[in-house]
Order: structure tokens, then sequence, then C-alpha cells
């Protein structure tokens, strides 16, 4: 006899539908290159429609899987559980130690969780690139990831904070894989990033004639653009970019497509 497998939800079977043709548009737009195929960016959909979280977000260095593994931005993590109705309260939180303090919604359960300096030299992350330049951010995260397994294991499931699979196995790799895994966590999402709009404001005032705001606009929207591309903050854009004369030809080059593909539009 043979055995055929069916869709018995329609629903299910029109969201499967839907993060296939998302994935499909998203591996063709040239703006997901990082996810190595379009099976990949399917099987986060999936993930992130488990967890309720919306398909750009979660592309948007929202989820990364890791064999098997799901893991969160700590800021996604942090949006997940608001949105849930629950409260996470910062008790304190500096490049020595972060306590966060929740509390549940629906029964008024409460959890403390902290991870400090101390808990990750134990754990041998100091070393590390993200954990040098940026401690007070990664205890954070730590911090968050703790505090969510324990009191909300129903909003997140079974993930972790980001670069927590990567960095167990990291520990059990080769010298050449930690290399590369090194080089991947530099690209993780910082926290509380620099003041992005101060950044930007200071630079677009060297490459955008005074009042121009038409061209403020254009200028903006390039870097906002570029950067999603290649999924970094404005501000590591603006960096990347100490040829003033450089970007206002790419900008101009990048002006004169958008207009051009308006004009086919219309």
């Amino acid at each position: 006899m043979k055995h055929e497998v069916t869709l018995k939800n329609t629903n299910f079977e029109q969201q499967v539908q839907s993060m296939q043709m998302i994935a499909k548009m998203a591996q063709t737009s040239g703006l997901y290159k990082g996810f190595d195929g379009e099976a990949k960016i399917f099987m986060i959909l999936m993930a992130a429609n488990e967890l309720g979280i919306p398909p750009i977000q979660a592309l948007n260095k929202g989820i990364n899987i890791i064999q098997g593994n799901v893991e969160l931005s700590a800021r996604l993590m942090a949006s997940m559980i608001r949105k849930a109705g629950h409260s996470i309260m910062s008790k304190e939180c500096n490049a020595n130690i972060c306590i966060l303090e929740g509390k549940r919604a629906d029964n008024g359960d409460t959890f403390s969780a902290q991870f400090s300096v101390e808990d990750a030299q134990k754990a041998g992350l100091m070393g590390r690139p993200n954990w040098k330049n940026y401690t007070e951010d990664m205890l954070y995260a730590r911090a968050m990831s703790r505090l969510a397994r324990r009191l909300y294991p129903d909003v997140i499931g079974t993930a972790y904070v980001e670069g927590e699979i990567r960095g167990e196995l990291e520990d059990k790799s080769s010298p050449s894989e930690r290399q590369e895994s090194q080089l991947q966590e530099t690209e993780v999402e910082i926290i509380e990033p620099v003041d992005d709009k101060k950044v930007l404001r200071d630079f677009l005032a060297k490459v955008v004639p005074e009042g121009d705001q038409n061209e403020e606009q254009w200028a903006t929207s390039y870097l906002e653009a570029y950067a999603l591309h290649n999924k970094k903050t404005v501000t590591k854009t603006i960096e990347a970019y100490d040829d003033l004369e450089k970007f206002k030809q790419h900008c101009s080059t990048w002006k004169a497509k958008q207009i051009a593909k308006e004009k086919e539009q219309a």
C-alpha cells in the first residue's frame, strides 16, 4: 500500500507556502548571501514561525541556527518577553557584572539572573574579540539568556542567546575552525550600539550640501541599504567609508538606479 503524507492543517500549509516564497525572494534579492542558500533561509523562517517572530526580523540577524540549535539576539529575546506581557528590570549592568530581574505577568513569579566577568573568565570567554571590546554588552546577553531560559521558557522555547552555541563548538574545534568562528563572532550584533543618529548627522554634514534635505534622505537611504546588505550597523558602514568622494560616487550611482526603477514601475 502506498502511503502519502499530507498536511491536514490548511493554515499551516499556507504558512509553509508563504515561507517558501519569502525564502526564494530573499535568496534572489542578493541581500541575504550570508545564509548560504534558499533552504537555510526557509529553515530559519520555520524556526521563527514557531516562536512567533516576523520573517524579516528573523533574517535581519534575529535568528541563527547552528547544528540544529536556535540562537536569538539578546535584543530580540528581550523584545519577545516584553511582547508576551512579562517584565525585565536591569538591577545592575556594567563592565564587571550584569544582574537582571524578571517578573511573569501571568502568575507573578520572579527570578534574578546574573553573569559576571568572573563567570566569563571561568568559561574562557574573555579572550574573544567581542568580550574584550564590548564586555558590558556581552554580559547583558548572557544574563538575558539565563533569565529567559529559567523564567520564560514558554516564550523562547529551547533557544540560546547569540554566540552561546558557536562558543561551545569553538572550544571543541580545530585551530583553523576556531579562527573562522572568531571572525564570525566579530559580526555579532551589539546590544547597545554607538549613537547612530549622531554619527549619521556628523557624516551627512560632510557629504551633503547644507540644507539639502532631499540629498540627505538619499544619502541616508543608501547607507541603510548598504548596512542591511552587509549586516552591519550604520555606524560601522560609515566607518568603512574613509574616502568621502568614493561615498558620493557610490551614493550617486545607487540613487540613479533607484530613480530608474521607480520610473519603470510607474
